[in-house]
Parts: C-alpha cells; sequence; structure tokens
C-alpha cells in the first residue's frame, strides 16, 4: 500500500520487529510517463539508511534496525512517497513506486526585500536548529533555497519551504543531517512555531569521536523521557511528571487569581501497553497540562544561562509541558520510545529550544560505544 504522507521532524514511528537485515528491493518511475527516475532518493526516515537510484530507476537497501521503518521515496519536482511495510508482509517481492509531479507554489511564493528576507532567514534558522549550542555550532549549508509564503488566515505568520533537502552540518554531534522540509510555520505575533519533515544522517568520521556529545544531546531529551515513560524508570532516570491544574482563588483584596497546582503522577497512570495490537505499542494519554520535571541539568542549560536567556539562581533540572492539541487525546509511542503521532501534541518550557540540531536517530543507543 501506497501513501503520501506529512510528519513532523521530529519523531515518527510505528512498531515492528520482523525486518532486521532483509534487502528491500524496488524501482522508483514518473507516474504520469512511465519512464524511470534516475537520482531519487531512497532512505529510512531518522536514520543513516539511505540511497539514490540508479540510471534504470533501481534502488536496494538494507532494513535498518528498529521497530517499523518508514522507507522515503523523493526526487526533486515530484510529491514524496511515505511507505511502511505491514507487519507479516514479504518484503522480498519487487516493489515500483510511483511519483506524481508535484504542483507548482509559485503564486504564493512572497517576493521580499533583501532586509526582510534576511530577517526571516534568522528567525527560520533560529526556530528550525534551536537555541542550544548543537544549534549553535551547526552549519545550515542550502538555506539560500529557502521560499517564504504568507498565512492568508493569519497576517503575522509565515511559511517556509525548500525543493531539495536542507543540509545541516552538526559538528557538535557528528551529524550530516539531510532534511526533506515539507513546511515550517512562524507566527511573528505569539512566537508559535512549528516544522515537519523527513531526515536522513550521515555519519562525519569515526563516530567514536561524538560519543560523549551525543550522550549529553541525549540525556533530558524528549527521547530520554518517552522511552523512560514506556519502561516505567522515569524515577530512576530522574524525571517526575505532574499534573497542572488551574484553579481560581480570591485575594485578600478581593480580586480573582489563578494559581496553577502540580499534581504528582506516575508513569504507570500516564501510560499502557496497547493488547490490541500485534505490533508492541503504548498509549499514553492525560486530560490536563502535564509537566516533566527533569532532576538534572542537561547539558545546553549551561549555554542558555551563558547567553543570558536563563538569569538568576536556577533550580536543578528543568520543567517541560504537554498538553494534547484540540481534538486530540492520547499519544501512541511504538517500542523505541518514538511518537506515532507527534502533532497531536504541543510542547512549552524547556524543550522548546531544543530542535533539529539536537534530535538523534531513531536507532540511536546511549550504551553503545
Amino acid at each position: 500500500m501506497l501513501r503520501k504522507i506529512f510528519h513532523i521532524v521530529f519523531f515518527v514511528l510505528l512498531s515492528c520487529t520482523g525486518f532486521a537485515q532483509a534487502i528491500f528491493k524496488g524501482k522508483v518511475v514518473n507516474e504520469s510517463t512511465g519512464e524511470a527516475l534516475a537520482g531519487a532518493s531512497i532512505y529510512f526516515n531518522n536514520t543513516s539508511y539511505g540511497t539514490t537510484t540508479s540510471q534504470n530507476g533501481e534502488f536496494s537497501i538494507p532494513f535498518p534496525s528498529i521497530p517499523h521503518p518508514e522507507l522515503i521515496i523523493s526526487s526533486v519536482g515530484f510529491d514524496i512517497i511515505s511507505y511502511r511495510p505491514a507487519a507479516g508482509e514479504d518484503i522480498n517481492r519487487r516493489y515500483v513506486f510511483k511519483l506524481m509531479a508535484k504542483q507548482s507554489l509559485m503564486q504564493d511564493i512572497v517576493v521580499l526585500p533583501d532586509a526582510t528576507r534576511r530577517k526571516y532567514l534568522k528567525i527560520f534558522s533560529d526556530n528550525f536548529l534551536g537555541i542550544t549550542q548543537e544549534g549553535a555550532t551547526s552549519k545550515l549549508k542550502n538555506i539560500d533555497g529557502i521560499y517564504f509564503t504568507k498565512d492568508p488566515a493569519d497576517r503575522y505568520a509565515f511559511k517556509a519551504y525548500c525543493d531539495t533537502p536542507l543540509v545541516i552540518v552538526n559538528k557538535l554531534l557528528g551529524y550530516r543531517v539531510y532534511f526533506q522540509l515539507q513546511e515550517f510555520y512562524y507566527n511573528e505575533n505569539t512566537g508559535a512555531t512549528s516544522f515537519y519533515g523527513f531526515t536522513r544522517y550521515e555519519e562525519m568520521g569515526d563516530k567514536k569521536r561524538w560519543v560523549k556529545h551525543r550522550r549529553k544531546a541525549y540525556y533530558g531529551s524528549t527521547m530520554h523521557f518517552f522511552r523512560s515513560l514506556i519502561s516505567h524508570k522515569l524515577n530512576e532516570n530522574s524525571f517526575k511528571v505532574f499534573f497542572v491544574r488551574t484553579d481560581s482563588i480570591r485575594k485578600p483584596d478581593g480580586q480573582i487569581q489563578a494559581m496553577d497546582m502540580a499534581i504528582p503522577t506516575t508513569d504507570s497512570a500516564l501510560v499502557r501497553k496497547d493488547s490490541s495490537e500485534t505490533e508492541v505499542k503504548y498509549i499514553a494519554s492525560w486530560k490536563i497540562k502535564l509537566m516533566v520535571q527533569y532532576n538534572k541539568d542537561p547539558a545546553s542549560k549551561a549555554y542558555l544561562r551563558q547567553n543570558t536567556l536563563l538569569n538568576g539562581s536556577l533550580p536543578v533540572g528543568f520543567r517541560a509541558y504537554m498538553i494534547f492539541k484540540a481534538g486530540e487525546d492520547k499519544l501512541e509511542i511504538d517500542s523505541n520510545g518514538i511518537l506515532v503521532n507527534p502533532m497531536s501534541i504541543s510542547f512549552s518550557g524547556y524543550w522548546i529550544y531544543e530542535k533539529a540540531a539536537n534530535l538523534l536517530p531513531y536507532d540511536y543507543n546511549p550504551d553503545a560505544n
């Protein structure tokens, strides 16, 4: 089954275990003409497994050792295809992927004065890479290929796109990251931002050089939290969770003031194993805002303090918050701690500083050398 899907950067996988070491083979063609597409990119999302098609459009690629990998097929000028083999599917057969020509967005592109474009590119870079040491030391190679459109529903908002993968040279973590941006959103009035796309990683030399920095990026991250949550090891890994309830109180002068109350909860109260699925999956849900407290200082906190974003006497660790978006009430998490439906929630607090430059591949293991 083929389907075209657009997901956020940071986080999409389902759960399956039967494809490790297998080889996936196929061909990519133009749907309209049937002609083979040479040089099309074939990779498993958020991994280092990738290749390109030959002159006759053919490819072969090994399956990564992660749950239910998501194969991405892309070529400049064509819509992207996302494909996940179902549990038990025979992957030894030869697949043919038919790419459709992409509809032009030229009529929506905003032609900006140079000064305004520089401003938008600075906003994009900060909010895409993140305000961390990893973000500050990363270089975005082909930023000139980004173009902008205005949001017709909000005069303060704009969106950004790029037809070719953005290349992030992450000097601190030792990755060259190819990010196929599907959309970036920013609201100049509220500061709200989001983006999503597909990602492929390449090692920048001997990965043993980067072990220390990658571990620092992992501990306290969203990946660390969700893996701790489904394994019921929040306390062991220095996380605490609280429901945040807002109550109204009357002050002595008669005025009504809103006050947040933090109510402790547990990983057992938040997540359960989904026994209805043939593939291992977990369901997390809560009714009100959830606060996550990490009781150790993450590596990026020192950078934020030095750059005056965090001032004064700060307690150890950090707090971050998650709330479900309208119409959503649960998170699906695969057996590797990756969110299946990350667009269901909004983050606030500390984790908003960590963006694309802080992400690690889905198969990252801090205990591996």
